[in-house]
């Protein structure tokens, strides 16, 4: 193997095997200590949730005994010799225990009085010798405690002889009653039964997680988790020998967490495989593994494959020193390098392409030169330096901007989406139609088309004469070819190619002069730069007209809408605005319009049906189009959003007056009242309630006081000047002639036609 390839493989190989073994060790010890500690953090949290699921049963149950026991039927019964013929005391008293019973967990409970001799239970009313494990009663007399919970291994139980189920159950709560004595020969007992299947099912039932054994206060074992196998003594042993409350230890093959619980002295120990806590770790160390030798198996081909690339220049450099030098032997005891060979071939191979690629790109380059041109980037030095690369025509003594844009597509045979290709068939007839030695360049530019010419003379008379009649041969030719109106600008004359810039501003500046000249036209910048000086450029307030044109939009109104729009638009002309402050204008218009529709909860956008209104306005750039834009797009959807919400805000305005004297009709109601609590003007509430309601505010008033009037005069005795005070009249007069207008008889009268019916 060559040298150079040999320590290159090698060094690749190295730099890869290195981190990938170091990072795989230690992801797999951290991975295994962290899997440890979880599993151990997971049987504590796993042994305290199933302690307080455990304890909460039996802290229930003993909550209800402790409730049953200090009722009174129970206290008095510690005295009551109870017999068979009580049939209410054991009604009432069985009735107790059932509601103990029905608690979960629960499978059997007795009330025994051992001073009388009784016991009620599942089997009813017997007497208290009949219980079956009568050794178990007098170890629970000797228990210090009055209430205590007992537990045994089930394993350990032994039926009874008449094979009652109470021998079998191994977890019980006793009760001493009295419960105040201390040290006393109880009177009575209550024992509950609980039952082992019912809270082995609270222990966690997932072997994965080990298995859980309870263990009481003598350690030993009396209830797990369904499936686990006996405890190991060597275990049981150990927890005896603990001196905490909880802790962990591990033998050969397993792991034990416990948890000695303070309410009952229970342990609660959970045992784990250790083979179980590893496994997760050993398929990590597997995966790991593997992950590492695929990504060495990948790397090492792929080191040996690229150092195979990155040789075979070298090699083939090797080989041309070979052929020129005739001396290999030596050659090949040394280190290769190549690609200087490679660059050359690559750069002879590739000259021809490029140069087909230049000459394809070359019209898009001379496009985006003559671009840069008017936007003022770029400098004199640069544009000579260039010129001949782009194919410009050398270099003459003055020259001149043209910026033709096509006045309207209106009344023509085209779209406005036609006018993009339109301007593109301009520009390729301005190219064929004006001869190479007087033509720089030719671009579309924001909407224009626009063309650099070139002169041999100086003379700025000349000069003018030359690029008006260039403009005339133009503007006859599209018409000619296309049938369209154009209108052309023509700049000063420059004899810097970094004045090009300035030069399209002006081209630009005397085609907005349309706005007073109209459309169709050829303008010098000269022409109407004398016109300016001359005009000035003050402009007169023109808020009034816009104010009415404003109102006649807020109530729909179309007619007076577009008059005083037509009224704005002429006061403008008739002030010889420039196009630039033409545009502002209607654009504070639009903002008038816009702030006009949001009010009304709309969106000017969303009704034109485009994104951007002002771009699309801004593409505008003619006074007609203007116009015709406001008048076919803008204003008839504007229109029709208003006049809906002007009829809605109507009908809703009239019925909260209606509302209003309804409900105040008995106070001094007047228009200007509701205008103070609606907010609106009171001629407008006026003219919106005639509208809607049919009548008048005072007519719909005075008739609503009079019918108030008559319910007062048909259902109660008031005097007639008191009715007259209720309804808020100055005077019983008043108010008698009022209701004689509208009713045609007096109130007096209309009570007595009342009364008589």
């Amino acid at each position: 193997m060559p040298k150079y390839l040999y320590r290159l493989l090698v060094f690749t190989l190295l730099l890869v095997f290195i981190p990938v073994a170091s990072i795989g060790s230690v992801s797999y010890y951290i991975a295994s200590q962290d899997i440890e500690l979880k599993v151990n953090k997971g049987n504590e949290q796993i042994l305290l949730q199933n302690q307080m699921r455990i304890e909460q049963v039996l802290k229930s149950v003993e909550l209800a005994a402790v409730q049953y026991l200090n009722s009174s039927m129970v206290l008095d019964s510690l005295y009551s010799n109870l017999t068979s013929d009580d049939f209410g005391p054991i009604t009432d008293l069985a009735r107790g225990l059932y509601h103990v019973q029905s608690l979960s967990g629960v499978s059997g409970t007795y009330l025994i009085n051992l001073e009388q001799d009784w016991m009620i239970s599942n089997s009813g009313f017997t007497p208290a010798t009949s219980f079956t494990n009568q050794e178990a009663l007098d170890e629970y007399n000797k228990y210090s405690k009055n209430l205590f919970w007992t537990a045994s291994d089930p394993a350990k139980e032994k039926p009874a002889a008449n094979g009652d189920k109470l021998a079998m159950d191994t977890i019980r709560l006793v009760v001493k009653l009295p419960i105040v004595t201390v040290n006393s020969k109880p009177r009575a007992l209550l024992i509950i039964n609980m039952s082992y299947s019912v809270l082995e099912s609270y222990l966690t039932q997932n072997t994965q997680l080990g298995s859980i054994y309870v263990l009481n206060s003598e350690q030993e074992p009396f209830l797990a988790s369904y499936s686990s196998p006996p405890l190991q003594q060597d275990i049981i042993d150990n927890l005896k020998l603990a001196s905490t409350n909880n802790g962990l230890f591990k033998g050969d093959d397993l792991a034990v967490n416990y948890k000695v619980a303070h309410y009952n002295n229970w342990t609660y120990v959970s045992v784990v495989s250790i083979d179980e806590i590893t496994k997760e770790s050993k398929k990590i160390a597997l995966i790991t593994m593997n992950a590492c030798l695929v990504i060495i198996i990948l790397f090492a081909a792929a080191a040996f494959y690229g150092s195979r690339k990155m040789y075979t220049p070298i090699r083939k450099l090797f080989v041309t020193m070979e052929k020129m030098e005739g001396e290999s032997a030596d050659l090949k005891k040394k280190d290769e390098f190549a690609y200087l060979e490679d660059r050359f071939n690559s750069l002879f191979s590739t000259r021809k392409e490029l140069q087909q690629l230049h000459n394809v790109q070359l019209p898009q380059m001379k496009e985006f030169f003559l671009l840069k041109l008017f936007m003022g980037q770029i400098t004199e030095s640069e544009f000579t330096f260039k010129s001949e690369t782009y194919g410009f025509t050398k270099r003459k003594k003055a020259l001149g901007v043209l910026t033709l844009q096509i006045d309207t597509l209106q009344e023509t045979r085209y779209l406005e989406r036609d006018k993009e290709l339109l301007l593109f068939a301009i520009n390729n007839i301005v190219g064929e139609l004006i001869p190479a030695e007087r033509m720089l360049g030719t671009l579309l530019l924001d909407q224009s088309q626009v063309s650099l010419l070139t002169s041999d003379t100086v003379d700025p008379e000349e000069l003018k004469v030359i690029f008006y009649e260039t403009s005339e041969l133009i503007k006859s030719k599209v018409h000619e070819l296309l049938q369209l109106n154009i209108s052309i600008g023509i700049s000063r004359p420059f004899y810097k190619y970094t004045d090009a810039m300035d030069a399209y501003t002006e081209a630009l500046e005397a085609l907005k002069r349309r706005i007073s000249l109209g459309n169709d036209i050829i303008l010098q910048y000269d022409d109407i730069e004398s016109v300016n000086g001359n005009k000035g450029s003050a402009i007169a307030s023109l808020n009034h007209i816009e104010e009415y044109f404003i109102n006649a939009l807020k109530v729909g109104d179309d007619v007076s809408a577009i008059e005083h729009y037509d009224k704005y638009v002429a006061s403008i002309m008739e002030r010889g605005v420039k196009f630039n402050d033409y545009q502002i204008l209607m654009l504070q218009l639009i903002t008038r319009i816009y702030q006009l529709v949001q009010q009304q909860g709309g969106s000017l956008d969303s009704l034109i049906g485009t994104n951007s209104i002002v771009s699309k306005f801004m593409k505008l750039n003619t006074a007609q189009g203007i116009s015709a834009w406001f008048k076919k797009e803008l204003l008839p959807p504007t229109l029709t959003f208003v006049k809906q919400r002007v009829e809605s805000q109507y009908l809703n305005t009239a019925h909260q007056m209606v509302q209003l004297i309804h409900e105040q009709y008995d106070q001094d109601l007047s228009l200007e009242s509701c205008a103070d609590q609606l907010k609106f003007h009171p001629v407008y509430l006026s003219r919106v309630f005639k509208k809607e309601i049919g009548v008048t505010f005072i007519d719909y008033l005075t008739d609503y006081r009079v019918n108030m009037a008559k319910k007062l005069l048909e259902t109660t005795n008031l005097k007639i000047s008191e009715i007259a005070e209720r309804l808020n009249y100055n005077s019983s007069t008043g108010f008698i002639r009022t209701f004689r207008k509208i009713t045609g008889v007096t109130p007096g009268q209309y009570r007595e036609s009342q009364t008589k019916i």
